[in-house]
């Protein structure tokens, strides 16, 4: 069984940049019957993930490290300034590294594996991979403790160190250990609260790739994109006096196109896999985990979508604004986003009231349309509440932002568990 939480949100933005293109302009996205303003959900989520203010989702605990040097970063440079000899950490480190990123666990794997990498003139310039990896912060702890420990069994061994092949054999006779092998298969739940949430992409069966428990859509208006080019100049304060006026004027002549809007978001999070991504636990014994740290994430993920905007222009624009709408689903039926109330784009003096008005009149239609009928009523599959500054009719109780993320949030994760 999937146990969803759903959040709409609408923000709006005055004069700002928010997400830009490869052209420097606003994303833009057809939609409906008319072009709008889009911030990306890769944007969306680089924001929260970053955000370090007081309800921040990294003071939940640790987060991940996403990189194509945290082999060489956190593993083989801590090594060798704790006084390992370079060539030996990098051909272990490396062993390792192919163990997890390939499923080379072999002997005759490790073997051809270690072997250019200790006959390499910079062997730590191998450590650093074409891809970026997503390690939580045990995992590399892990590892860096497979490595020390397979360093320090070496200086006991007796073989010739300066024998490449007996050097890459001895690496091999440790790091081919099989109750190793089975460890480094058992890494893929420790992955970090934010690679629990957003998931992360490996190419190899040894470290499985985590599905993300949180579903991001893009940002879009809700009404038509409004834009307008700004036309700046800067001034050289030191030109040169006396000129008759040839420099009084500006040394830079530019333009940026800014964008005003309503944005609406939507996000999706899938209760029973973030339980089983942030425990380690089967998803199907999801109910009887500690659900403490789930709850303390979900808190503040509210706060932060509502709350931190996306970076851009931040100079010049100072885009900060919190969000002027919040509704909050739980349920078991198949999430759906509410986007489409906006298919036909809003139009109005207040935005907000007009796009709160739209939004509420498509959810009564897909209650009617999939809702339970109840003794003749028409129920909602849904259980929900709201927070907003509108003022127009919405289609939940209304209450804070706190008293959602505080009780409400933390009493659904309980219903879900207990039912």
């Amino acid at each position: 069984m999937s146990n969803f939480l759903q959040f709409h949100t609408l923000t709006s933005y005055p004069g700002t940049l928010l997400n830009r293109d490869d052209a420097g302009f606003a994303k833009t996205l057809p939609f409906g019957n008319a072009k709008r303003t889009r911030v990306s959900s890769q944007c969306l989520k680089y924001h929260w993930r970053h955000y370090e203010g007081k309800h921040a989702i990294r003071k939940a605990g640790d987060m991940s490290i996403r990189s194509r040097r945290t082999f060489r970063k956190k593993v083989a440079d801590e090594l060798v300034d704790d006084g390992f000899d370079e060539r030996m950490t990098a051909a272990v480190t490396f062993g390792i590294l192919e163990m997890v990123r390939n499923g080379d666990v072999t002997k005759g794997n490790i073997k051809d594996n270690v072997q250019p990498v200790l006959e390499a003139g910079k062997p730590l310039d191998d450590l650093v991979i074409d891809n970026i990896v997503v390690f939580g912060k045990p995992e590399i702890e892990y590892l860096r403790s497979v490595a020390e420990d397979t360093l320090e069994t070496l200086k006991e061994k007796e073989y010739n160190e300066d024998s490449v092949a007996q050097t890459r054999d001895a690496i091999a006779d440790l790091l081919g250990e099989k109750q190793l092998r089975n460890n480094l298969r058992g890494m893929g739940n420790a992955m970090g609260i934010d690679a629990a949430m957003h998931g992360r992409m490996v190419t190899s069966d040894v470290l499985a790739q985590g599905d993300a428990a949180v579903h991001v859509a893009h940002a879009i208006t809700t009404h038509a994109q409004q834009r307008e080019d700004d036309y700046f100049t800067a001034v050289d304060e030191l030109h040169e006096e006396g000129t008759g006026g040839e420099e009084a004027g500006a040394a830079l002549i530019q333009s940026k196109e800014l964008t005003s809007g309503l944005f609406y978001s939507y996000v999706v999070v899938d209760v029973p896999l973030l339980v089983s991504n942030l425990e380690g636990c089967d998803r199907s014994e999801w109910e009887n985990a500690d659900l403490t740290l789930t709850t303390d994430v979900l808190r503040r993920f509210l706060r932060t979508i509502t709350n931190v905007s996306p970076g851009a222009k931040l100079s010049s624009t100072a885009p900060y604004a919190k969000a002027e709408f919040v509704m909050v689903e739980s349920g078991e039926e198949q999430p759906r986003t509410l986007a489409n109330a906006f298919k036909k784009a809003v139009e109005g003096e207040d935005l907000l009231e007009e796009s709160v008005k739209d939004l509420t009149e498509y959810t009564r239609k897909i209650d009617e349309m999939y809702g339970q009928k109840i003794d003749g009523e028409t129920v909602p599959h849904e259980e929900r509440i709201c927070a907003t500054m509108a003022e127009s009719e919405v289609p939940a109780s209304r209450t804070s932002v706190s008293d959602i993320a505080d009780n409400w949030i933390p009493s659904q994760i309980t219903n879900f568990a207990s039912a």
